[in-house]
């Protein structure tokens, strides 16, 4: 299976950059404009780590993971500002767990949306087999979230991404062939009708694709998906920068980014391993 473009792979881990660095308020956006201060969040460092673990380890190890999340968490390492200036508490609660017992893996089936934001570095590392790519999304998910419906969450968001990054179009993006074990709810936002989302992670899920579906530019799908929250967002950068790439996130804010050059390393590395 060819290997995908560096352009579309660089995009999809830029724009779960960027999405993170927009402001608040999409009034205050435009793509000409700089991202201020372009200081990326939780997700993009939860990536990062786990992108080095991969890469590192030729593969997913689970301690290691979660080694280098209590990294970030506890000096800020792969930080945009070396320190660890937001953590979400379902990621928190995972890491003191693992700090406490060395067990890596999410016993207690936790649920939520904030591991929707670190499912790119694993798609890009495992392109070349959509059934490894899922085992290991699984198995890198199940670290700080567990339940059936966040694991399964994220699969469905890495065969979008995978097919993203093979140039599919965007209809056919929005529409993978899902796994038959993949939860209902979750399953549905893949059809041609899907039901309301309940759930969070599943309506996080939706709002990303619907700003996806929904746009004509990177930027205009970012702007439409802010009121959505920022893992509505973060799931939307990973999403829509492999399908446009990374030449078609704006350039003001790409180059607005703090440590771009860290995402351009970590993403080259990731296709290289």
């Amino acid at each position: 299976m060819p290997r995908p473009e560096p352009d579309k792979a660089l995009g999809s881990l830029f724009g779960l950059a960027v999405c993170e660095a927009l402001p608040a308020d999409p009034k205050t956006v435009s793509e000409d404009a700089p991202l201020t201060p372009g200081l990326w969040s939780d997700g993009t460092s939860m990536a990062l780590s786990l992108a080095e673990s991969l890469i590192e380890n030729s593969g997913v190890d689970q301690r290691d993971q979660m080694v280098r999340y209590t990294s970030w968490f506890r000096y800020g390492y792969l930080s945009s500002t070396e320190t660890c200036d937001f953590i979400d508490e379902t990621v928190k609660q995972a890491i003191l767990r693992f700090e406490r017992t060395w067990n890596p893996k999410d016993q207690e089936e936790t649920g939520g949306e904030a591991c929707l934001t670190r499912v790119a570095p694993v798609v890009i590392h495992f392109n070349d087999s959509p059934q490894d790519m899922l085992a290991a999304v699984a198995l890198s998910t199940a670290t700080t979230h567990a339940a059936s419906q966040s694991v399964d969450a994220c699969r469905l968001l890495a065969l979008m991404i995978f097919a993203a990054l093979r140039g599919a179009e965007k209809s056919d993006v929005l529409r993978p062939k899902p796994p038959t074990d993949l939860c209902p709810e979750i399953a549905s936002l893949c059809t041609d009708d899907p039901a309301q989302a309940h759930s969070p992670v599943a309506r996080t899920l939706q709002a990303a694709m619907n700003a996806f579906r929904d746009s004509e530019s990177f930027a205009d799908g970012g702007i439409k998906c802010m009121a959505h929250g920022p893992r509505a967002l973060a799931a939307y950068g990973q999403l829509a920068g492999a399908w446009y790439g990374l030449e078609q996130i704006p350039k003001a804010w790409r180059e607005s980014l703090a440590r771009n050059n860290l995402l351009i390393q970590m993403g080259n590395s990731l296709l290289g391993s």
